[in-house]
This record gives C-alpha cells, sequence and structure tokens, in this order.
C-alpha cells in the first residue's frame, strides 16, 4: 500500500486560508481603485511573487474575486479584470437599488432605537462632505459605510452578503464618473442624495418600512441620473479612433 501523505498541520491550513484571502483582498482594492485598469490581465506568476507565494493561494484568491465578477479566470493564462460594459452597470444598479430597498424595509422593523439614533449621526456626517466638497468617492465612501450599517442593524445575513457584494462593483464602475463631470454639473447630485438621506432616516426612525423601501430606492435612482451620462461619456472616450482612409498617390 503506498504511502499517505503527511497530515497537513493547522497553522500551515490556517496560513494557506489567510494568504488567499489577504491576497484576494488586496486585489479587489487595486481593481476597483482602478490602479488595475478594466480589461487588464493579472498574471499568476507575478501575484505569486509579489506576495512571495505559491500558485496555489494566487489560483484560490483569483477563483474569490472571480465570484464577485470583478475578473474572469482564463486557464494558463490568468485572470482578466472585467471591463466596463452599459448593460452591466444598469444591471448593477437595478440589483443595488431593490437590495438596498429591502434592507432599509427590514431595517425600520429591526433597528433599535439607540441604533436609529446613530443612524442619524451617520446621515449628518454625508450631509457635511456633501456640502464640502465634489469629490464623489468622498461621498460614495460615507454612503457605503452607512449602507453596510444599516444593513447590519436589519438583522439580515444573507441580505447583507449580497448588499456588500453588490456594492463592491458599484463602487468599482464608479470610477467612470470623472471630478471634471461632476463639476460641470449645475448642482452637486450629493446635495440631493443628502436630502434622500435625511428622509430614509426619518422613515426608518418612525418604522415606516414601505416609505424606507422607497426612498433607498429614490436615492441610488438619484445616482443612476448622472451615471448614465458620465457613463456615456466614459464610453466615448474608449472607443477606437476610426481608421484614416488612406489616399492613393496619383501615378
Amino acid at each position: 500500500m503506498a504511502d499517505q501523505p503527511d497530515e497537513i498541520p493547522q497553522e500551515a491550513a490556517n496560513d494557506a486560508l489567510t494568504q488567499d484571502r489577504v491576497i484576494a483582498a488586496a486585489l479587489i482594492d487595486d481593481i476597483v481603485e482602478w490602479r488595475i485598469p478594466p480589461g487588464s490581465w493579472i498574471r499568476e506568476r507575478e501575484i505569486a511573487k509579489r506576495f512571495e507565494v505559491s500558485h496555489a493561494p494566487v489560483r484560490e484568491a483569483f477563483r474569490q474575486v472571480a465570484n464577485i465578477g470583478l475578473v474572469e479566470v482564463v486557464p494558463w493564462r490568468g485572470a482578466r479584470v472585467a471591463a466596463i460594459n452599459k448593460q452591466a452597470t444598469i444591471e448593477i444598479l437595478e440589483l443595488w437599488k431593490s437590495l438596498f430597498g429591502v434592507v432599509c424595509r427590514l431595517a425600520s422593523q429591526r433597528m433599535t432605537d439607540g441604533e436609529a439614533d446613530q443612524l442619524v449621526a451617520r446621515v449628518k456626517e454625508f450631509t457635511a462632505i456633501a456640502h464640502a466638497t465634489r469629490n464623489t468617492f468622498e461621498h460614495l465612501a460615507v454612503s457605503n459605510r452607512i449602507g453596510s450599517y444599516i444593513a447590519h442593524c436589519a438583522r439580515a445575513p444573507q441580505s447583507k452578503l449580497l448588499l456588500d457584494r453588490v456594492a463592491i462593483v458599484a463602487k468599482w464602475q464608479h470610477r467612470v464618473i470623472s471630478q471634471k463631470f461632476l463639476e460641470d454639473l449645475p448642482v452637486a447630485p450629493a446635495l440631493k442624495s443628502a436630502e434622500i438621506y435625511e428622509q430614509l432616516c426619518a422613515a426608518i426612525q418612525a418604522r415606516q418600512a414601505e416609505k424606507a423601501d422607497k426612498l433607498a430606492r429614490s436615492l441610488i435612482g438619484n445616482l443612476q441620473d448622472y451615471f448614465q451620462e458620465a457613463l456615456a461619456t466614459y464610453l466615448d472616450g474608449q472607443a477606437d479612433p476610426l481608421p484614416q482612409r488612406k489616399v492613393p498617390r496619383r501615378k
């Protein structure tokens, strides 16, 4: 009978698990912030060298990132970051809208009074930053923290898991919005978002589930209103210029 392989020590198993999660988290951060741009290739060998690990945890990390939808794993080649696609961005925003509506509805029924008070303070933080800057990525960071807090207080782990995943992809595609685009708008979209957030907060405090659901959807809808124009501007800039036709020389 052939010798059985030695059992992997628990510490080594934990290290391997930690490695793939650390690598996946780093790759997600790089992709979301566009340090690794859409459509780019990520080579397994390069990532293994970067983190000084074997290829096994890198492959597992690729799988985790692919499960979110940020990359496609191609055997023998590595992973390729998703490209910005109009239909896919619409789908993500619609999913985000629906999930956030569900979470806010549940939060209005399950959030404690103390948690509702904390929500008021968090919304005030968003209002302050909306007035202080037009930097959409600062707005989104605060907004995502509020959304995550509401999801936590909704005590709906499956909804929170789905919402967190969709929010990651939404944050990634949000990078199509340039600062110049926002500065050219007559009114900062975040100011309207702040108003909706305050109404949403009041609805959750008042235990108005239907209203909370509707306002949550309106909040994401406000983002959709200007995102589509920003996306069109981005895609126009990515389009390949038509090849110039060569003029035949006269003989």
